[in-house]
C-alpha cells in the first residue's frame, strides 16, 4: 500500500488575494502574510488566529521581514519600504477582521501600528529588498534599541543598479550602478551580507533578468567619499529571469532559482580573492519544474525551499541539491516560502524571553500564571520549537507543514 501523500498540519484563510509574503518572528510566535492588495495579516502561531490587521500598502506587499524584535519592515508594489512599530501593548487597539471579511469602505479607517520610517524606492522591478545589519560584531543591548541596518533595493531610474540605505537615518549611503560589460536587464533578486568573521566583508549578491549572477564586495567607509563595490565574481546559471537567491549562514555558498528549471549552487569562498572571475555553479540541477521562486534557506543550514508556480513547495538538500520533499495542497501557483528559525535547546529559554517583547516585568507575571497560563506556555513553547515551513499563492490560503 503507497503512503499518503503528506499534508499541512494547518491552513490559514482570510486573505482575499494572492499571499506573496510571509515572515516568521517574535521567536516563530507569529506570522506575518501579506497579499496582492496591500493587506498586512499577523497570526498567532500558538492559536492560528490573527492578533493584528492593517492595510500596509496601497500596492501589494513583496517582502516583509523583522527587525529587532518591534519592528517588522514592509515592502510594497506602491514604491514604499515601511517600518511599523509592534509591540504586545498594541495588539488590543488593532484590529483582528481579516480582509476576506472587512467591508471595502472600512479599509482606510482601520488602526494602523506606529509607522517609524518610509522610504521610496523603486518597485517596477518585483525585487524585494535584502537587510543585514551595518556592523555584524555590534549587538542589540535590547529589543527596543535596534542595531543600525543596510538595506538593499532597486535604483528608481537605472534598471540595473542597486540602491544601499541606512536605517534608522533612511539615507542612501551607497548606489552600484548597473554593470557596463553587458546588458544584463532589470536586477530581479538581491541580497545583502557578511562573511563570517574574523575578516568579514559586506557582500553584494545579485541576479539579473537575462540570468547572470553577480558578487560584489565593498571597500572602504560609507561615510566616505572613496567608498567602492568590486566585482568580485559573474556567472549566468539561467537561461531566464532569476526569480530568488539566498545565501547559507556560513556564508559559504549561495543559491539561485530562475524561471527556468534550474536551481544552482556557487561557493562564495571562491571569489574572495579580489580578482573578476567568470565562474560556473558548483553544483546545477535540473529539476525539469519550470518557475520556482522565493528561494529560501532555513537558519540551520541544512535544507532550502522554493515555491512552485505549479503549486508544489520543493524541499531540498542544501549539501547535495537532492530534492527531498514535495509538498502538494495549492491548486493555483505558489508565490511565498519560509522556514520558522530553528532553536536550538541552549537558545530555548533566551527565545522564550524574546517571544515577549514589550514585557517590562517578566518576573512578576511568572508569579502570577496560574494552572491554565501554564498550559498556554507549554502550548507556546512546543509552537516555537516546532520546525515550520509557511506557504502561500495565488488561492490566497497559507499552509502551515512541519518538516525535518
Amino acid at each position: 500500500m503507497s503512503e499518503s501523500p503528506p499534508a499541512p498540519t494547518y491552513v490559514l484563510r482570510g486573505h482575499s488575494s494572492a499571499v506573496h509574503a510571509l515572515e516568521f518572528f517574535g521567536s516563530n510566535t507569529y506570522l506575518a502574510s501579506g497579499d496582492t492588495d496591500g493587506w498586512l495579516v499577523i497570526w498567532k502561531l500558538s492559536s492560528k488566529r490573527p492578533v493584528a490587521v492593517w492595510k500596509a500598502h496601497e500596492g501589494g506587499l513583496m517582502q516583509i521581514k523583522q527587525w529587532t524584535g518591534e519592528r517588522l519592515i514592509t515592502h510594497g508594489r506602491d514604491h514604499k519600504i515601511r517600518v511599523w512599530q509592534l509591540r504586545n501593548e498594541d495588539f488590543p487597539v488593532l484590529s483582528t477582521t481579516l480582509p476576506n471579511e472587512t467591508p471595502s469602505d472600512q479599509q482606510e479607517t482601520q488602526q494602523q501600528p506606529w509607522l517609524l520610517h518610509s522610504l521610496s524606492v523603486n518597485a517596477l522591478n518585483f525585487c524585494a529588498f535584502s537587510l543585514c545589519d551595518q556592523n555584524p560584531a555590534r549587538k542589540s543591548l535590547s529589543i527596543t534599541t535596534p542595531t543600525p541596518q543596510l538595506l538593499a533595493s532597486p535604483n528608481g531610474l537605472d534598471s540595473g543598479g542597486i540602491d544601499i540605505f541606512q536605517l534608522p537615518s533612511e539615507r542612501r549611503v551607497s548606489q552600484l550602478q548597473s554593470d557596463p560589460s553587458f546588458n544584463t536587464g532589470m536586477v530581479m533578486a538581491v541580497k545583502l551580507c557578511h562573511t563570517n568573521e574574523p575578516q568579514s566583508k559586506l557582500l553584494l549578491i545579485s541576479g539579473y533578468e537575462d540570468g547572470h549572477v553577480m558578487v560584489h564586495s565593498h571597500s572602504g567607509a560609507f561615510d566616505s567619499k572613496d567608498h567602492t563595490w568590486v566585482k568580485l565574481m559573474v556567472g549566468k546559471p539561467h537561461s531566464q529571469p532569476v526569480l530568488s537567491l539566498d545565501v547559507l549562514p556560513s556564508t559559504s555558498h549561495f543559491i539561485t532559482s530562475s524561471a527556468d528549471a534550474i536551481v544552482a549552487k556557487f561557493a562564495l569562498a571562491l571569489v574572495e580573492t579580489g580578482r573578476v572571475e567568470s565562474q560556473s555553479p558548483e553544483k546545477s540541477v535540473n529539476t525539469k519544474h519550470a518557475g520556482q521562486q522565493g528561494l529560501v534557506v532555513r537558519s540551520d543550514g541544512k535544507i532550502f525551499a522554493t515555491a512552485g508556480w505549479d503549486g508544489r513547495i520543493r524541499v531540498y538538500s542544501s549539501k547535495t541539491m537532492k530534492e527531498l520533499a514535495v509538498l502538494k495542497w495549492h491548486k493555483d501557483g505558489c508565490y511565498a516560502v519560509n522556514f520558522a528559525e530553528v532553536v536550538l535547546d541552549d537558545q530555548k529559554n533566551s527565545s522564550a524571553e524574546a517571544a515577549h517583547f514589550g514585557s517590562s516585568d517578566s518576573t512578576a507575571l511568572a508569579t502570577r500564571m496560574t494552572a491554565l497560563d501554564h498550559i498556554k506556555q507549554e502550548r507556546e513553547d512546543k509552537v516555537r520549537s516546532t520546525h515550520w515551513l509557511a506557504a502561500g499563492g495565488k488561492d490566497a490560503k497559507i499552509t502551515l507543514w512541519e518538516v525535518y
